[in-house]
């Protein structure tokens, strides 16, 4: 492509990758190539609706450092850093193309300059197309035209170990093999899984100091949960030998505070455990559930679940935030005392 006039700039979409730093360089070359001075948009999109400081810390330390080589580059080129997404949670690739879509039309950039290893976190980039969305908004863009010896990043090392360990561990409790021959098989097998899935099967990069933490607060978590569980038994076992069967079906629309794909499964799955509440359907972190009667409603909204959920994934400070309702994050669907599925009183 040819040059273009960059009065307002361009704008790169950031990853860890190792052809990062070449395309910063391209895009402040690209820039003083053109028109009038530009400005470099250096832009990160993250999902954390709700959640603690320690993932947010890891994207700003990128963009900081991404921002130093751009400053060691050039003086002449201004630049400027963007994180966007933080106070919301989005698991669809999608979503982070379209938040950058915003973000260079309201800066009114010339073009996005991408990074040829460009993927949303630990997404594969050959899974989800940046370029398409771009198209789609008539938006100018080009594909930094660098390229780098092939090696895996420290991100990808973690997360193919974690699968090839998960898959080794999962082959040997399946036969139970002890001779040579079958746990060399096992270790073949893991490679083979870890090769193939370290860029399908994490939404994010694991780190060992947090994921340890949560395996700790597990501990605490997996006792509480089984408590709520039995006090709801307790509770619907007296609505259902009640006479007069006390239920007032009702559907909510709840918010989550809570901002990775792993925290939104555990949040629904504890709700659906629990009698009384069964969760119908997620998108992103807002989740469709059904509640039996009045109590087993007032503990979602009251954040019973919710709160728990963050304990675990998040520490002491998931507990400082209000529950739903506090927050006005419900939206009732179905209220209670509404007759559902058209049944009237006639």
């Amino acid at each position: 492509m040819g040059n273009v006039t960059t009065g307002n700039g361009v704008a790169v979409p950031v990853s860890p990758s190792s052809t990062l730093e070449k395309t910063v360089s391209y895009a402040i070359d690209a820039v003083q190539r053109g028109e009038g001075s530009g400005t470099i948009h250096l832009v990160l999109t993250t999902p954390g609706h709700h959640v603690g400081e320690q993932g947010l810390e890891r994207d700003r330390r990128l963009l900081s450092e991404t921002k130093a080589h751009a400053s060691n580059v050039s003086d002449d080129v201004s630049v400027q850093t963007a994180l966007l997404g933080a106070d919301e949670y989005f698991a669809d690739p999608l979503d982070h193309f379209e938040l950058l879509l915003e973000y260079v039309e309201e800066h009114d950039l010339e073009r996005v300059i991408i990074d040829p290893s460009y993927s949303v976190d630990a997404t594969a980039h050959a899974l989800q197309s940046i370029e398409t969305v771009l198209d789609d908004a008539n938006v100018h863009y080009e594909l930094a035209p660098v390229s780098g010896t092939w090696r895996p990043t420290q991100a990808e090392l973690v997360r193919g170990g974690i699968i090839g360990a998960v898959a080794f561990a999962f082959y040997v409790a399946l036969g139970g093999p002890t001779y040579p021959f079958a746990l060399a098989t096992g270790v073949v097998t893991g490679l083979i899984a870890a090769v193939l899935l370290r860029n399908v099967a994490f939404e994010r990069t694991p780190h060992l100091v947090p994921a340890l933490s949560v395996v700790a607060r597990g501990v605490v978590f997996v006792p509480y949960l089984l408590w709520e569980i039995t006090k709801a038994n307790v509770q619907f076992a007296y609505v259902v030998l009640h006479p007069s069967l006390p239920i007032d079906p009702c559907l909510d629309r709840v918010d989550a505070a809570v901002g990775d794909g792993l925290s939104v499964t555990a949040f629904a799955n504890s709700i659906t455990l629990t009698p009384g509440t069964l969760t119908v359907d997620t998108v992103g972190n807002e989740l469709l559930v059904h509640s039996l009667a009045p109590s087993a409603r007032d503990d979602l909204v009251e954040g019973v679940h919710e709160r728990a959920v963050r304990y675990l994934f998040y520490g002491r400070e998931g507990l400082e935030l209000p529950g739903p309702a506090e927050r006005d994050d419900v939206e009732p669907i179905v209220e209670p005392s509404e007759p559902t599925g058209g049944v009237s009183d006639d």
